[in-house]
């Protein structure tokens, strides 16, 4: 929910005393990319342990300032979130896949929208739409019940996204979605996430160079438009059906414009809510069935709540209270290894954090994966144990030391609708399924547009008894 003192904080220009933030030591015009390319996270990990909790990447051609610290979260996010906007060729990239959605609107578009929007990701809303995301659940686990079946391993990876892709169009544009449809926008949707980078690292080029994979990408985003304003146009040909998300925003009207979206901003916004609930929603619980496997006693745990919460049945609403232990080992999964590891942002004005200098047109970047494992706020930062989660445990940490969903008034509004997502695969799964590791596999992590793993996540299924 919007904050009043975020709307009225202004820019704060930086003291003549401040001074600027150290810097990596890189190479000549690439500064310090080859370490990037190769250590990746492990490299902003000891830049952290060397320059402190603010410094500047040196990456040749420009440059980053590298946000570490749950108060540098809080000064850009919420404290003085007026000054921080979402420039760059980053954004760029983004918003050519997702037009004017609410991640990358920005001044009086970006409140108008949110006003609208974030009332239908409020309980009652996530209510009405458990049933839908339940009976998604269901419809998308075929893959991991033949595999169980026929006994052979699966590559939970590969198939959580049929999942989570199943849940996003039925909670959108209801249950008459077909496997073809699903399909062909999931694929298109998954080539699209993955230029992203590459994308943004190509905007300067001029559009007549030719570009490794743009016009794949083109064809992808035109292959996604076909599919979403067509399903615009059956529901606006048919505005009786109701319960998903698209019949309510199509009825939504904002209170002070007295305004409806048009079919473009559906469309953005459509896509914007597949961006954020398919493939992050789908990686976090590759990861989370990882540990799993390699926690017998911890799935033992989470196997027994799921039994006492629901038996046999199929979850409701009033259950996803009754699964504490499910989303703790969701939440975990995203500390380790968050989707959006890092949160671009450019400066507007001068600034000044912890002391040193932001000048106007700096990039900075709330490192997540960095400050997700912060030892200050962290105990054994690189372990996985879901009971970092409990009421006790949480008391007098941060509130910006975990943000995998952003933070401050640009927080994902999807948030809630994405964490009860995560229980209710996880549930569904263990109460169809023993699960156990593949021998022989191994899970690493790879970086691409998200924190995917390299190899993917193999898993044995063994089907309960009466199950």
């Amino acid at each position: 929910m919007m904050q009043p003192d975020l709307l009225s904080s202004r820019p704060v220009r930086a003291a003549a005393s401040a001074v600027s933030p150290p810097t990596t030591r890189g190479f000549p015009l690439v500064g310090v990319l080859p370490h990037l390319l190769k250590d990746r996270l492990d490299y902003l990990l000891s830049a952290r342990d060397e320059l402190g909790d603010l410094y500047t990447i040196d990456l040749g051609l420009t440059r980053l300032v590298a946000l570490n610290h749950p108060r540098h979260a809080q000064h850009v996010l919420r404290d003085n979130a007026r000054n921080y906007r979402k420039g760059g060729a980053i954004w760029e990239s983004i918003r050519s896949l997702i037009g004017n959605g609410l991640p990358a609107s920005e001044g009086d578009l970006w409140l108008r929208q949110r006003r609208m929007i974030q009332p239908e990701f409020h309980r009652d809303r996530l209510a009405a739409m458990c049933d839908l995301m339940v009976q998604a659940i269901d419809d998308g686990m075929a893959g991991f019940g033949a595999a169980a079946a026929a006994g052979r391993p699966v590559n939970a990876e590969r198939e959580l996204p049929h999942i989570t892709m199943k849940v996003i169009l039925n909670t959108m544009f209801g249950s008459g979605i077909t496997k073809e449809e699903a399909d062909a926008v999931g694929g298109s949707l998954q080539y699209a996430i993955d230029y992203m980078l590459l994308g943004a690292a190509l905007q300067g080029l001029p559009r007549w160079i030719p570009a490794p994979g743009r016009r794949r990408f083109e064809r992808s985003v035109k292959m996604i438009d076909e599919h979403v304003f067509r399903f615009i146009a059956q529901r606006r040909a048919h505005p009786g059906r109701s319960g998903d998300l698209l019949a309510i925003l199509l009825a939504t009207v904002d209170a002070e414009t007295g305004e409806q979206m048009t079919n473009q901003q559906l469309r953005d916004e459509a896509v914007s809510m597949f961006l954020a609930g398919y493939e992050t929603t789908s990686v976090s619980l590759a990861w989370a069935l990882h540990f799993l496997v390699a926690n017998p006693e911890l799935q033992q745990a989470l196997v027994a709540e799921v039994d006492a919460a629901l038996g046999d049945r199929r979850p409701g609403f009033a259950d996803v209270s009754k699964l504490p232990l499910a989303l703790a080992v969701f939440q975990e999964a995203l500390r380790l290894y968050p989707p959006a590891y890092w949160i671009p942002r450019t400066a507007i004005e001068d600034d000044e954090i912890d002391g040193f200098r932001i000048p106007a047109g700096a990039m900075v970047g709330v490192m997540s994966y960095v400050l997700h494992r912060h030892p200050d706020h962290w105990e054994t930062p690189a372990r996985f144990d879901p009971g970092r989660f409990t009421p006790e445990r949480a008391r007098g940490r941060h509130p910006l030391a975990f943000i995998p969903f952003g933070s401050g008034q640009r927080q994902c509004v999807g948030k809630e609708f994405a964490l009860m997502e995560g229980q209710l695969i996880l549930a569904r799964l263990l109460q169809r399924f023993r699960v156990s590791a593949v021998p022989g596999r191994t899970t690493r992590l790879h970086v691409a547009t998200t924190l995917r793993t390299s190899g993917g996540v193999w898993l044995r299924l063994e089907p309960r008894p009466g199950r």
